[in-house]
């Protein structure tokens, strides 16, 4: 593939990304709203770390999260029963309230995308799966040629 037509598909890419940035402000970051959202999607990952490995935030960037979501009332600390170093985090009906009206203003641009292009959209979002599956394994999705 050129770099010309490589350029081309990043361009397109951003443009892609900038149009579902959420419209309307909510009281959580996106990467807040992530968080909670694997709290209380997958509540046996609930240590900083495995949330660091299960977004691919850095730890730095999930501690910050985390002190945010603690001061803003999202998410409760139980000390570890088998390390005292550790402690496992739950998040809190107000977290979950605030999870809600967060997500409602992030995912309102996917659905917007998703109504006005079904098949097209879901097709994209199939791939999109396929190559973060990809980055998570650790590998770059094959190709045959290098890169420029």
């Amino acid at each position: 593939m050129e770099w010309t037509d490589m350029m081309h598909y990043q361009q397109q890419m951003q443009k892609i990304v900038r149009s579902l940035l959420p419209v309307r402000s909510s009281a959580l970051t996106a990467s807040e709203c992530e968080l909670l959202a694997r709290l209380y999607l997958q509540p046996g990952q609930n240590t900083p770390v495995l949330l660091s490995q299960g977004s691919g935030m850095k730890k730095e960037a999930v501690s910050r999260c985390l002190k945010a979501l603690y001061e803003k009332n999202c998410i409760r600390k139980e000390r570890s029963t088998s390390d005292e170093r550790s402690y496992q985090l739950f998040i809190t009906e107000t977290g979950l309230a605030e999870l809600k009206r967060g997500y409602e203003s992030i995912l309102q641009p996917f659905y917007d995308l998703w109504h006005s292009s079904k098949e097209d959209f879901e097709a994209f979002m199939y791939y999109a799966d396929r190559l973060a599956a990809h980055l998570e394994k650790g590998t770059e999705p094959t190709c045959e040629h290098e890169l420029l």
